[in-house]
């Protein structure tokens, strides 16, 4: 890996600058982002994008052992760790392990109460269909629905009570008040 960087860089000073520094702090590093990380190989993408960066500004270093070059070093990984795992954290992806633990019956039984919800909804009158389809599936407003079936927005509000009151007596009947 070391060969890669070494090819970025330009004089032979700042090339056996890098090398020292890489072979002195290199296990530091991979230490203070595997703490942060928890993950060896987020920890080396840590360290890469360090070493990038110190790279950039190997001209500011000096002095490779001394103590302001290894703060500087562990200041620059330890922000590229909590970069990473902010970013990891925000960016939350999901192994197929995981889903696979994840899917239960559960997932399934809240399926069949969606398909059973819009099966009930369908068999109530054309009135109550049309604003619940238009409310809840179209996601228009009450005044958005009231010009579109050309009626009042007070007329909306009550067919939408009527048709949720209707829809539960119906799941009641059927013995399904739990599908709301």
């Amino acid at each position: 890996m070391i060969a890669i960087y070494l090819a970025v860089i330009h004089t032979e000073q700042d090339k056996n600058k890098f090398e020292i520094l890489y072979t002195t702090y290199r296990k530091l590093m991979f230490y203070i982002a595997n703490q942060i990380l928890k993950d060896e190989y987020l920890a080396e993408d840590a360290i890469h994008q360090a070493f990038l960066k110190i790279i950039e500004n190997l001209d500011k270093i000096e002095n490779v052992h001394c103590h302001k070059t290894k703060s500087y070093i562990v200041i620059m990984v330890r922000n590229n760790a909590i970069n990473l795992y902010n970013r990891r954290k925000r960016d939350t992806t999901v192994s197929l392990e995981q889903i696979e633990f994840c899917i239960s019956d559960e997932t399934f039984s809240w399926s069949e109460d969606l398909d059973y919800l819009a099966n009930a909804v369908m068999r109530l009158p054309v009135l109550y269909k049309e604003v619940l389809t238009l409310k809840y599936v179209q996601e228009l407003s009450n005044a958005e629905i009231a010009q579109t079936l050309d009626i009042s927005a007070a007329t909306v509000r009550k067919r939408l009570e009527r048709a949720r009151h209707k829809l539960e007596e119906t799941l009641i009947k059927e013995g399904n008040p739990d599908v709301l």
